[in-house]
């Protein structure tokens, strides 16, 4: 086991000891496990997987960081979102604003804060989506 410390600007959005952590980095998702070799790199907003014996967890993160030491992980991530904390209704509103952003043509910091919501609805969907099919 490992110990998994996921960190926002907010919150310790998750703090457990965990079998496996699976991260979206700049190179790909990249799978952590007990014992890996010290690393640092960069995160990339995305799905965050943790396995707890059977047991899979699913995260919507923003971009960062993970330090992986031989005992402890730490994520620390723009923002954190467990699958239980979405709300369909709000991230399809979310992302009907965020194609009616992009459909403007806007520029500048409007076209990425536009093309950052889109983003992050695709993964809050992807994770949500996992989750209805895990408890039906």
């Amino acid at each position: 086991m490992l110990q998994l410390e996921i960190v926002t600007p907010d919150r310790i959005a998750f703090s457990k000891q965990v079998d496996m952590v699976v991260v979206p980095s700049t190179r790909g998702a990249m799978g952590i496990l007990p014992r890996h070799i010290t690393l640092f790199a960069q995160l990339v907003e995305g799905e965050l997987k943790i396995k707890i014996g059977n047991d899979e967890y699913y995260l919507a993160i923003g971009g960062g960081f993970i330090e992986v030491t031989k005992t402890k992980v730490i994520v620390l991530v723009t923002r954190a979102v467990n699958a239980g904390e979405l709300n369909e209704q709000v991230i399809l509103t979310a992302k009907a604003k965020a194609l009616a952003a992009l459909h403007e043509r806007p520029t500048g910091e409007s076209l990425a804060a536009a093309q950052l919501s889109l983003r992050q609805t695709i993964v809050d969907l992807r994770i949500l989506n996992k989750r209805k099919r895990r408890t039906h």
